[in-house]
C-alpha cells in the first residue's frame, strides 16, 4: 500500500546505538551516491533513499513543489507504470510512504528482510519520476484537497511557527502550501535536486554489499550536486491566521541548536523537557516543540484551548516559560536520554534518521546523544532557556485576536 504522511521536522536522532551487537557502514560511490548500512539484526527491513531536497529549498514564489513531488511518489516512472511499482511493492509484503520536512525529501519502503533485495530495484524505480503532466494534475486534484482538509490545528501552528521565527528564509517556507506549481516546475526541481550528489540510501537490516551494488546498478539517478541552501537565520515574530471552530492553537518557541553540534542538541532536549513540564502545569495538552535542522532548530511548546480560555492559558503558559529554572534537571535529563533512546528502537524511524543524519555531514550514535544529554549541567541549561526566552517566536490558529502580542507578554 500507499502512503504520503508529511513528517514535522523530527528531534534529533540517528541510527541505532553503536553496540557490540550493532554494525553501521557508510561508502560513497562515484556518482556521489551516499549508501549507509544499519545492522540491528531484526526480521524486517527498511530502506529510504532520501535526497537533500525539503521545503527549504523549493523557489519561494513556487511553494509546494515539494508537497507535489512528495504526493506523485508512486505514478509512473520513465520506464515503469507507477501502478505496477506500488502492487509490486505490496503483493512482497511491503509499504510504501514519501516523507518530507524542511531538510528532507524521502521515499521508504518496509519490508520483510529476505524481500529486501526487491524492495531495492522498486525503490530506484520510485525515485525516478517521469512528472508526466496529467499525473501532476491527478496528484493535485486527488490529494491536495484531502491534505488541506486533514491538516490538524496544531500542524497549522506549527508550519507558521517556522515562518514567524525565519520569516522568508526557507526554513520558514511551508512544507504543504501550494502556489501554481506545474508538472514543469517539479521536473525542473528534480533536475537540480533529485541527483546523486543530494541523496543517500539507508538500509536496516540490510546486508551493506548487496546495498552499494544496488546503489550502483538499480538507482538510476543523475549525476551531480546542487547549489547549497542559504543559512538559516533566526529572526523571532508572530504569524497569526485565522480558522473555524471553537478552539485555538498556540504555538511558542526560542531558537534552537543544529544537527551539527552535539552539545547543543543534548542541551535543547533537556531544556526541552523543562519548557514542557512548566507549561504543563497550565494545561495539560501542552506537547514539546523540539526540532534540529542541518543549520539551526526550534524548542518550545504547542497547545490548545477553548476561545473562552485561550487568553489566560496562553498569559500563563509564557508566564510558566519564562520563569522555568534549571531545577529538576536530572529528572529532565532522565526523560530527554530516554526519550532518544526509544526513539531509536524502530527499523523505520532508525532509517529516516539516519538518512537525514548523512545528509546533514553528522554520524553520532543514540548511545552517543543520551550519553551526552546526562552530561548537560545546570549552568547549561540556565543559558539555553536566557536564549530561548530572549527572542520567541509565537504563532496563533483559529481566533487569533483572543492571543496576546508578544509585546504583551
Amino acid at each position: 500500500m500507499l502512503s504520503r504522511p508529511s513528517v514535522a521536522a523530527k528531534r534529533f536522532a540517528s541510527a541505532a546505538a553503536k553496540t557490540a551487537a550493532v554494525q553501521e557502514r557508510t561508502t560513497v560511490l562515484e556518482s556521489g551516491l551516499r549508501v549507509s548500512s544499519v545492522e540491528l539484526n531484526g526480521a524486517t527491513s527498511s530502506i529510504v533513499l532520501a535526497f537533500r531536497a525539503g521545503s527549504r529549498y523549493q523557489p519561494a514564489n513556487k511553494q509546494g513543489v515539494t508537497h507535489l513531488i512528495r504526493n506523485s511518489i508512486g505514478r509512473d516512472a520513465h520506464e515503469f507504470p507507477g501502478l505496477s511499482l506500488v502492487w509490486n511493492a505490496a503483493q512482497n509484503g511491503g509499504k510504501v510512504s514519501a516523507v518530507s520536512n524542511r531538510d528532507v525529501l524521502a521515499i521508504e519502503l518496509n519490508v520483510v528482510r529476505d524481500q529486501s533485495g526487491i524492495a531495492l530495484s522498486l525503490l530506484g524505480q520510485l525515485g525516478n519520476n517521469a512528472f508526466k503532466p496529467w499525473d501532476v494534475e491527478d496528484v493535485k486534484h486527488d490529494t491536495l484537497p484531502s491534505d488541506a482538509t486533514y491538516l490538524t490545528g496544531t500542524t497549522v501552528a506549527f508550519e507558521q511557527l517556522h515562518k514567524a521565527a525565519f520569516r522568508n528564509g526557507g526554513l520558514g517556507l511551508s512544507n504543504y502550501s501550494v502556489n501554481n506549481v506545474s508538472a514543469k516546475d517539479l521536473a525542473a526541481f528534480a533536475k537540480e535536486r533529485l541527483v546523486a550528489g543530494e541523496a543517500v540510501l539507508v538500509g536496516v537490516n540490510v546486508d551493506h554489499d548487496t546495498l552499494v551494488q544496488a546503489g550502483s546498478s538499480q538507482i538510476p539517478l543523475a549525476h551531480g550536486e546542487a547549489a547549497k541552501a542559504a543559512p538559516a537565520k533566526y529572526f523571532g515574530g508572530e504569524v497569526r491566521r485565522d480558522g473555524r471552530g471553537n478552539r485555538t492553537y498556540v504555538a511558542l518557541a526560542g531558537e534552537g541548536a543544529a544537527l551539527n553540534s552535539l552539545k547543543d542538541v543534548a542541551v535543547q532536549a533537556v531544556v526541552a523537557q523543562i519548557l514542557l513540564n512548566a507549561a504543563q502545569t497550565v494545561t495539560s495538552e501542552a506537547i514539546s516543540v523540539n526540532v534540529n535542522y542541518q543549520d539551526s532548530g526550534l524548542v518550545g511548546v504547542q497547545f490548545s484551548a477553548d476561545n473562552s480560555d485561550v487568553t489566560t492559558v496562553t498569559k500563563n503558559v509564557v508566564a510558566a516559560i519564562k520563569s522555568a529554572k534549571a531545577n529538576g534537571v536530572d529528572a529532565a535529563k532522565s526523560s530527554a536520554a530516554l526519550n532518544v533512546l526509544v526513539q531509536a528502537q524502530q527499523s523505520s524511524g532508525v532509517a529516516l534518521d539516519k538518512a537525514t543524519q548523512v545528509l546533514a555531514g553528522v554520524d553520532v550514535s543514540p548511545r552517543e546523544i543520551a550519553e551526552a544529554i546526562r552530561g548537560v549541567t545546570a549552568d547549561d541549561v540556565t543559558k539555553a532557556l536566557s536564549r530561548v526566552n530572549g527572542k520567541l517566536s509565537l504563532s496563533a490558529f483559529g481566533s487569533p485576536a483572543l492571543v496576546p502580542y508578544l509585546d504583551e507578554l
